[in-house]
């Protein structure tokens, strides 16, 4: 039978702050927990970034679910942590402030939910279970107070721990990191792994969950390969791997990478795989690589060399619009089929993709060759296009290739059945 509990009521922020920061004093996280249990008059518990029991208060089974599973495993199944985090994180921002609910989940017991950030990570959850008492006005204002406190505690500098692999990437990755913590973090990560290296970038998308389940993936990551560090970049998980076969990605290690991605897949659409390297101060390059092959992969894991060139337009469409980069026919080929019901924009692309081969271009567009000859000269004669010169075939080759990477989003300029405007 679950207990009833009666809060306190009338809780103001002025007074929240009186009480968590004097509890900050001993420098316990139990004793912060405590006191905002006695605070509240209701129980309160905290686990780490991996739903991993802190600590709770009362220290006893109180006949709800989640409270009792936490008090007696000290963790949560990975699949309540995803449907919690599914159910209430489905939010823009990579972190949330606290909230209240009653519904889903939290049905049966309607509580204040609270994220413990500082220093740019998610360091915990925190949750006041409300049972049967209702939300009072300054409620979601003494938790931020709280979680506050505890993100005090929490971060590492306030513990005084040593760099983690996963700080040391980050760092290495940083390019505003000073100069000496670059070479601390370097130290430490040729330290602790060995190469051959490869990255893995894996864009985080834009909702707090996909934020919350990427900080919880990184620190498991070891588990699945121990020659592997883990972290949050730019909103973007990136995991270094080490000790790869140096004569390129042999098939174990592609089954590694889309092991992993695979793992990754809640917090992402899809995974890009540098190439190999060897010297970890070159960590940023290969990062760039893997991050614009992730940009390009259709789902999955996608590696740099299957993609290579596109990752080079990609780059170029980061840095300015695609728009401005296009050989002016295309517009103007576009606009002459529109009017007319021709194909022209399409059999020029498909003639500049097949390098000017008249039998595969003509095979690809399921026509004759004398119909693609006919089509070619009428795109000479209407546009004044010399597109058989050099410097002019390689100018429409790469505005084709960056049309696919910019406007049809397609990593392997797989000649698409229909095109937009360019």
């Amino acid at each position: 039978m679950t207990n009833r509990w009666e809060r306190n009521t009338g809780l103001r922020e002025s007074e929240a702050y009186r009480v968590f920061f004097r509890a900050l004093l001993p420098g316990s996280v139990a004793d912060l927990v405590e006191a905002a249990s006695v605070f509240f008059g209701l129980p309160v518990l905290l686990t780490d970034q991996n739903y991993k029991l802190i600590c709770q208060y009362p220290p006893r089974p109180i006949g709800q679910a989640i409270w009792d599973t936490l008090y007696t495993e000290k963790v949560l199944p990975v699949e309540t942590i995803q449907d919690y985090q599914q159910t209430y994180l489905n939010r823009d921002g990579h972190t949330y402030p606290p909230f209240y609910s009653k519904d889903g989940p939290a049905a049966d017991c309607p509580r204040i939910f609270a994220e413990v950030c500082a220093e740019g990570r998610i360091l915990g959850h925190a949750a006041v279970f409300l049972f049967q008492n209702p939300l009072e006005e300054e409620d979601l204002r003494c938790v931020q107070v709280f979680v506050d406190a505890l993100g005090m505690l929490l971060s590492p500098k306030a513990r005084g721990e040593a760099p983690t692999l996963s700080s040391s990437l980050h760092d290495l990755l940083d390019e505003d990191a000073a100069p000496q913590v670059k070479s601390l973090a370097l130290r430490s990560l040729s330290g602790a792994l060995r190469g051959p290296f490869a990255v893995m970038a894996t864009p985080v998308g834009g909702t707090a969950s996909q934020r919350a389940f990427a900080s919880m993936a990184i620190s498991r990551v070891s588990g699945i390969y121990p020659a592997a560090a883990s972290a949050i970049y730019r909103d973007c998980i990136v995991t270094l791997f080490g000790s790869l076969n140096g004569g390129g990605h042999a098939p174990r290690e592609q089954n590694l990478f889309r092991r992993m991605a695979e793992y990754l897949s809640p917090a992402h659409t899809a995974s890009g795989v540098s190439r190999l390297f060897a010297d970890l101060s070159e960590l940023r390059g290969y990062f760039f690589q893997a991050y614009t092959t992730a940009r390009l992969a259709r789902g999955g894991c996608e590696f740099f060399d299957d993609v290579f060139p596109a990752p080079i337009f990609e780059a170029a469409v980061m840095g300015a619009g695609c728009g401005m980069l296009l050989h002016p026919a295309l517009r103007q080929l576009h606009e002459y089929d529109q009017r007319n019901q021709t194909e022209y924009f399409r059999t020029l692309q498909v003639y500049s993709l097949t390098l000017h081969d008249k039998e595969a271009a003509a095979r690809i567009l399921c026509v004759h060759r004398n119909t693609l000859v006919y089509r070619l000269n009428r795109i000479s004669e209407l546009f004044g296009l010399p597109y058989e010169e050099p410097r002019t075939a390689l100018a429409i080759l790469n505005s084709y290739q960056l049309y696919a990477v910019g406007v049809l989003r397609r990593a392997d300029f797989g000649l698409p059945e229909n095109t937009a405007a360019p």
